[in-house]
């Protein structure tokens, strides 16, 4: 019989997913290579605690269970895609759950209860879909990063990611800096990534070059 569930093979880890209720093509192909360095840096770590922020079917954290986390939770604001995350992760040794909400909701609840993460990853959609949205849109990743790095642990690392092509590579690194200023932490930028080769960017056309990956190690100040 037909039917809408396929799977993909990326970086060594088969995820499962639906094609058609599922976004874009049912996959993001285009942070494979940002995914795959993140996985290094999680292979290096010891038994690290993740959380992957807008973890649609897991494709970050699933991938983190396959490197080596010994936890992984999964925020999403869909039940189905979490199903999803769920029936990828338990092809994987490790622990994890899943917590469906609103991002801002769950990541202020998980500061409230003082959780830590080893490394926190935000890959949201795009926040910024119009020129009109850019405060707003700001606003709102000022917020998420703020949220995040309150949950990294000392020394631990953030993966925030934008796909917004109205917010430029610059700009990011600027609302985090203001993030972490806000909250009493120094973050570092350690790497920078963009899209997969299979996007490319084309140089009169400056809209192509849409997504960012910014690794910062995130430390108290003081």
């Amino acid at each position: 019989p037909e039917t809408s569930e396929l799977s993909v093979t990326e970086n060594g880890v088969t995820f499962g997913f639906d094609v058609v209720s599922g976004q874009k093509t049912g996959w993001f192909f285009d942070h494979r290579n940002n995914r795959a360095r993140l996985n290094a840096l999680i292979a290096q770590l010891d038994a690290p605690r993740v959380l992957d922020v807008f973890s649609y079917v897991g494709g970050w954290g699933v991938q983190a269970l396959a490197a080596g986390a010994a936890q992984v939770d999964f925020v999403d604001a869909s039940g189905e895609v979490l199903e999803w995350a769920s029936r990828n992760a338990d092809t994987q040794a490790g622990d994890y759950q899943c917590l469906q909400g609103n991002a801002f909701e769950v990541l202020k609840a998980l500061c409230e209860d003082k959780a830590r993460y080893d490394v926190v990853i935000l890959d949201p959609p795009a926040l910024i879909p119009r020129r009109k949205d850019i405060r707003s849109g700001e606003q709102a990743y000022r917020r998420l990063n703020q949220l995040a790095m309150r949950l990294v642990q000392q020394g631990g690392w953030l993966m925030s990611a934008s796909c917004s092509m109205h917010l430029g590579r610059d700009r990011l690194t600027d609302l985090v800096r203001a993030a972490s200023r806000e909250v009493d932490r120094d973050a570092r930028l350690v790497w920078e990534g963009h899209q997969g080769e299979d996007h490319p960017i084309l140089p009169a056309v400056p809209e192509t070059a849409y997504l960012k990956a910014q690794l910062y190690q995130v430390e108290a100040v003081g």
